[in-house]
């Protein structure tokens, strides 16, 4: 029956071979030649009847294969036939399309695959086609589904020999059994896999062979197929050493002869398990590294919803990651302009697949906080972005840093432009008069030497107020001023302070006025002696002669609080702003041409704020100025 069977198919090979010989004739180009075969030769064939290169792509396949598989043909056509009929990665083991191309003859073989969650089997004949070289240049593979039972008695002619091929030629280990677990046939495979010889395993019953512990048992098995004909699930085989091999079994009812069989594919899940364990492994550590990371990590779809989030957004945002998940930023409640700027620059992401990096700020429970924000595209199996990871990490300190060296510099270019311009100009009035002195201090008179030496004596006084300012102000800067706090009766400060500023107050006929409280503060009191004088000194410079000044001390329960108050010119809001800053340094002359760096007030916000204080302003053009500081009261 088997030769009668491949004379059968020889028989067909010619009838198709000449078909194709007539429609090449008939259509005189080669494009059409699959074509026309394929779709009219034989059109109410059950067959499956499709046409390859000898590289194994797909040129053609009738309508019965294209209805089985239920994709339309430009969704096949130029992808392999083993990726598009079996899904795989390369051609079938049992293949013969290589020994059909090199002997130029017909060939037929056996194939089993899975298709529906059961055991599909295929007659498969493949037939040359020949070029005018008398090469091969296309392969028709005629497939027939032979995978009844009775069918494939009736096509193979004998029992043993069709399971003979089946089991030798499939990739899995197969076996048939009784319903009571009587093993009754067996592929070669099965016996290698648990090591034993052929004639070991022939005397082995299902039992001594599959744990039911890690599985169901056999009675439940045949329980569970009463209404349907398959089952898959999984199991541990014993090895004949007594160790467990995972497989995942795919059983099939057969009924015959009034007796149930059941046909069993094995396939070995010690490669699937271990790659499953290493992925879960390679997971675990991924997100471990994710979680604890101190960034925040985030993936977007098209949309720019959250897929993923880790907790950092807890730690960062107060932003529970579970809230994240499905929503935009501006879903989220997220400000409208940062929401904006954030999907503009993913959607540049999106378009160009190209990784990019931005930075931005935004406001964290009133703080400024500074992000470096690393957009990276993932790519789907097309190579399209179809996801962003986005990376945002946390600079706010290096930010702050920059900026507090911006300010380092530019407190440095205004300390050399003060020691450049305002540290010459009592030089300037000096040396004229010291020229005058030298060529005539002969021939004048005691009236004009005294007021010359006067003049001298307020700028060399002037000339050292300015550098101590400076020194001190330099010192604050490097550190080199160390905070010693200490209790201090700020009353007894004031006056010894108000005695050194005698003779400036006397000059200009100026009243100085002291009230309040006796109170004690906790300070350093160098520093606390440099903002008196510091403030004492402006109030005179800049009061009119006959003007007075006033000092008021109060206090409440954690502080003392000291103003010195004068009525003179005043300084207008403008100016205002620019005082205590380095970078916009206000100075300006005394109502006696006294001059100035604008040093002073900047060392008073120092050392005020360095022992814990505050120190404000209020000033009139015209009527004054007012200026206020605190310091916490000494227990």
């Amino acid at each position: 029956m088997y030769k009668e069977s491949t004379e059968h198919l020889l028989l067909r090979i010619k009838e198709l071979e000449a078909e194709l010989k007539a429609v090449k004739q008939s259509f005189g180009a080669k494009s059409g030649l699959v074509k026309h075969l394929l779709r009219n030769a034989k059109s109410q064939t059950q067959e499956y009847l499709s046409v390859i290169d000898s590289d194994f792509t797909l040129i053609e396949v009738n309508k019965n294969r294209l209805s089985q598989l239920g994709k339309k043909r430009n969704e096949i056509i130029g992808d392999k036939c083993y990726k598009v009929f079996y899904d795989l990665d390369k051609e079938c083991r049992e293949c013969i399309v290589n020994e059909v191309i090199s002997s130029r003859s017909a060939n037929r073989f056996l194939k089993s695959y899975e298709f529906n969650n059961a055991i599909k089997f295929e007659e498969k004949t493949v037939s040359p086609i020949l070029n005018e070289e008398g090469f091969v240049e296309r392969l028709v593979i005629e497939s027939k589904d032979i995978s009844g039972y009775y069918q494939l008695v009736d096509k193979v002619g004998q029992r043993e020999e069709f399971f003979k091929n089946i089991f030798e030629s499939a990739g899995d280990a197969f076996l048939i059994h009784d319903s009571h677990g009587n093993i009754l046939d067996f592929g070669s495979k099965l016996p290698i896999l648990l090591g034993y010889s052929q004639e070991e395993f022939k005397r082995l019953s299902l039992i001594d062979i599959d744990d039911p512990r890690y599985s169901m048992k056999i009675d439940s098995r045949q329980e569970h197929m009463k209404d349907k004909d398959h089952l898959l699930f999984e199991t541990e085989l014993i090895c004949k050493t007594r160790e467990r091999i995972p497989v995942e079994v795919s059983a099939t009812l057969i009924p015959l002869q009034g007796q149930r069989l059941f046909f069993v594919s094995l396939r070995n899940l010690e490669k699937r398990r271990k790659a499953e364990e290493d992925l879960k492994i390679s997971e675990k550590r991924f997100r471990t590294l994710v979680e604890n990371a101190p960034d925040l990590i985030m993936r977007f779809d098209k949309n720019y919803k959250h897929l993923f989030v880790n907790s950092a957004t807890k730690t960062l945002l107060n932003i529970d990651p579970e809230e994240f998940i499905g929503k935009t930023h501006e879903e989220l409640g997220f400000p409208e302009h940062m929401c904006k700027f954030w999907e503009e620059e993913m959607n540049k992401v999106f378009q160009s697949s190209k990784l990019k990096a931005v930075e931005f700020s935004i406001q964290i429970d009133g703080e400024d906080k500074y992000f470096d924000w690393q957009l990276i595209p993932e790519f789907d199996e097309k190579g399209q972005t179809e996801t962003i990871l986005a990376v945002a990490r946390d600079i706010t300190a290096r930010k702050l840093n920059e900026k507090a060296l911006e300010e380092a510099v530019k407190t440095k270019d205004k300390f050399f432009s003060i020691i450049a311009h305002d540290l010459k100009n009592p030089f300037n009035a000096m040396l004229p008069i010291v020229h005058i002195l030298k060529e005539n201090h002969i021939d004048m008179q005691r009236e004009q030497l005294s007021e010359m030496i006067e003049l001298i004596d307020s700028s060399v006084k002037q000339e050292y107020n300015l550098l101590k300012n400076l020194l001190e102000w330099s010192r604050a800067q490097t550190g080199a001023i160390k905070l010693k706090p200490e209790s201090i009766q700020l009353r007894d400060l004031l006056d010894s302070n108000l005695l050194l500023h005698r003779a400036v107050a006397e000059g200009k006929n100026i009243s100085i006025e002291v009230d309040g409280v006796q109170a004690n503060v906790l300070s350093d009191k160098y520093m606390l002696e440099t903002v008196i004088r510091n403030l004492i000194s402006n109030a005179l410079k800049f009061t009119e002669i006959d003007g007075n000044v006033k000092i008021q001390i109060t206090e409440n329960k954690d502080q003392v609080i000291c103003s010195v108050q004068d009525n003179g010119i005043g300084i207008s809001p403008e100016n205002q702003q620019k005082l205590f800053r380095i970078d916009t340094n206000y100075t300006r002359l005394g109502t006696k041409d006294e001059s100035g760096t604008g040093l002073g007030l900047i060392l008073c916000k120092e050392f005020i704020e360095k022992n814990g204080g505050n120190i404000t302003v209020k000033s009139e053009v015209a009527v004054g100025s007012k200026f206020t500081f605190s310091l916490p009261k000494a227990t």
